[in-house]
């Protein structure tokens, strides 16, 4: 018998938890506001918090005036600069015979 396998069997990890872990996952609401650290003179300059309200089901809005309020827009309502670039020829055939031997 080697004389350090006597010292493997028990293993002491370096590092120590405090505490029990349950107390990570309340079931409380996420904090708003400032943190309750900031300086007095930046308070003013953080937005107060708004009451939470029971959300109600909003209807869905057409896309034209998804566009307008910024949520969401069309593929073909995007300008041209942001649009796809359409497919080559050569990018469709490459794709169809796997793409594993052909460059372009």
């Amino acid at each position: 018998m080697h004389p350090t396998s006597a010292a493997r069997a028990v293993h002491k990890p370096l590092i120590r938890f405090v505490g029990s872990r349950q107390s990570l996952w309340k079931s409380q609401p996420p904090h708003t506001g400032p943190h309750p650290l900031t300086p007095a003179n930046l308070e003013k300059h953080v937005p107060k918090p708004e009451p939470v309200r029971a959300a109600a089901p909003t209807p869905i809005a057409p896309s034209s005036t998804a566009a307008s309020n910024g949520a969401a827009i069309e593929m073909n309502q995007l300008p041209a600069r942001y649009r796809r670039v359409p497919i080559t020829e050569a990018e469709m055939e490459a794709v169809e015979l796997g793409g594993a031997s052909l460059t372009y």
